[in-house]
């Protein structure tokens, strides 16, 4: 009775009800296809599709919600792959986007059970792991790394630099924290790779000082805030000064900088060129005036970056800016920092050729510590050597100091080449210093750096000569 009671009620469906349960079924397949949509959508943002890595920017959007994964504190490793670029050029890209593969798998597997693993770029990776257990961690992640990857037909060995950053117990910043845990990767990084660095205070203060200096560059390009000094280069056979170096220096409202500082972040910032051109510019005006108010100079020594020689129109603007001062190439020294890279030593002889084919002499600063100063003496490369202050502290009292010195300077009398000595300021250093046969001196015993319109007042035989 009740079947039949039911079959009079819902049977055939109205019209509306039909309606209805087409809309259910349609709107259902669209939450379907939506929720797929979605999922898809995710993987193509957050999903790297070469390693199979979420990205760091699915850690960025969600920071605050993987924490509580961990029973713990929680440690940030900012990892980076030493001299990745070297396995690109010898294996290919194929080969080496395997490699990362691979890679991508063993930190999953040493960050096990959390598998907090993020793909930054290329061979840049972000890794969660508890803080309790950083020490052992740390060890096992450099050991494990350093062991052979095989991919195709080879076996791969690499190392990797890191730095560390434990996070705040409380809200933790995700920029601030690759920041601080990238700050001490460079740290790993300059002090010789294949290892990891825990962040520390002093870094982020060493990262205001750079930031600092890059501001006063950066406003003293804009603003014209660059002023020259020039020191005196004494002839030891007569103790009267015959040439001028110039010195570069920036006056901000923090400190004067002097040229070490200003050209070490200038290169490190991309802005050296400009302030090279600007050092060559003002020292040949400059000199051009001394040479018009009768001071007795016989030379003008500029420093530049040794960045200058991959410049390919450095050496045109030199020539160009020598001729419209009307000044002798002769009469010019050109000084910059041997190069420390092996691989350019062949630029730096094409770049002192072409040179000294324009008649500018050539002096290699700080000689002995770059890659091949025995090998610029012998090939009679250059004009002058100049021997850096920190083998002439103390050499009164330091054998050893005293020692390098004396070979340095029989090596280049050897060679006829000239050496210039810096940092002199004590009397009893320059009495060692005048045994030997050396030709010219520079030092605060002598004169300290000084602005042009001092060097006018001091040396000028022109008693109504204009100081500028």
């Amino acid at each position: 009775m009740s079947i039949i009671l039911m079959n009079t009620l819902f049977w055939p469906p109205s019209p509306l009800t039909v309606v209805f349960a087409v809309l259910v079924v349609i709107l259902a397949t669209i939450t379907v296809f939506r929720m797929r949509a979605i999922k898809l959508y995710r993987n193509m943002v957050f999903l790297d599709d070469l390693t199979e890595l979420k990205k760091s920017t699915y850690l960025e959007q969600y920071f605050a919600d993987s924490l509580p994964d961990f029973d713990s504190d929680v440690s940030m490793y900012y990892l980076n792959i030493d001299n990745f670029k070297n396995y690109n050029d010898l294996f290919g890209i194929n080969l080496t986007n395997r490699l990362l593969f691979k890679f991508a798998r063993r930190l999953e597997e040493l960050s096990a059970p959390y598998k907090h693993v993020y793909r930054v770029h290329s061979d840049r990776f972000i890794l969660l792991h508890p803080k309790q257990e950083r020490e052992a961690f740390t060890n096992r992640l450099l050991a494990r790394l350093k062991e052979p990857f095989e991919v195709d037909d080879y076996e791969i060995r690499l190392t990797v630099s890191g730095g560390r950053y434990d996070l705040p117990e409380k809200r933790p910043r995700y920029y601030e924290c690759v920041f601080r845990s990238e700050l001490a990767l460079q740290e790993a990084k300059t002090g010789g790779k294949d290892r990891i660095v825990a962040y520390s205070s002093e870094m982020r203060r060493e990262n205001q000082d750079s930031f600092r200096m890059f501001q006063s560059i950066k406003d003293a390009l804009k603003n014209e805030l660059f002023y020259l000094e020039f020191q005196p280069i004494v002839d030891l056979s007569t103790e009267k000064p015959v040439g001028l170096e110039s010195l570069i220096r920036i006056q901000d409202k923090y400190k004067i900088h002097f040229p070490s500082d200003i050209i070490q972040y200038a290169e490190r910032y991309n802005m050296i060129e400009d302030i090279d051109r600007y050092v060559v510019d003002k020292s040949l005006q400059g000199f051009k005036q001394i040479l018009e108010a009768d001071v007795p100079i016989e030379f003008l020594s500029i420093n530049i970056s040794s960045k200058e020689i991959y410049n390919p129109t450095f050496i045109d603007y030199l020539a160009a800016k020598t001729k419209e001062y009307g000044l002798d190439p002769k009469r010019i020294v050109i000084e910059f920092t041997e190069t420390t890279d092996p691989r350019g030593l062949e630029e730096e002889t094409t770049f002192i050729g072409k040179l000294r084919a324009k008649n500018y002499n050539v002096a290699i600063d700080d000689f002995g510590t770059g890659y091949s100063s025995l090998m610029r003496l012998s090939k009679n490369q250059i004009d002058r050597i100049k021997i850096d202050r920190m083998f002439i502290h103390n050499i009164a009292t330091d054998k050893n100091n005293r020692a390098l010195v004396e070979t340095m300077v029989k090596l280049a009398e050897k060679f006829g080449i000239a050496t210039i000595v810096e940092g002199i300021e004590l009397p009893e250093d320059y009495e060692i210093i005048k045994k030997m046969p050396v030709q010219f001196a520079q030092g605060y015993l002598f004169h300290r750096p000084m602005r042009l319109a001092a060097v006018f007042e001091k040396f000028s035989t022109k008693q109504d000569s204009t100081q500028t």
